[in-house]
């Protein structure tokens, strides 16, 4: 099986909520992952991948729900 991953931080960026007063709290602002069924070398393979990388495989026909049209 060939080394087909993608790899992101487990936070996407780090900021801060502020309160009517002005009170500022850390917080994450997370990736937006989708659970996709990816076929690599004929294999299935279920991957969590953020909405941009599901873009970009459905461009390049990877994935088994959506075929680019030709």
């Amino acid at each position: 099986m060939s080394s087909f991953a993608f790899k992101h931080k487990s936070t996407a960026h780090v900021g801060h909520n502020v309160s009517h007063a002005k009170n500022k709290t850390k917080r994450k602002f997370r990736y937006n992952l989708h659970t996709v069924t990816v076929v690599v070398d004929g294999i299935k393979q279920k991957m969590r991948v953020p909405s941009r990388v599901l873009k970009t495989l459905k461009q390049s026909g990877l994935t088994t729900h959506w075929r680019k049209p030709e």
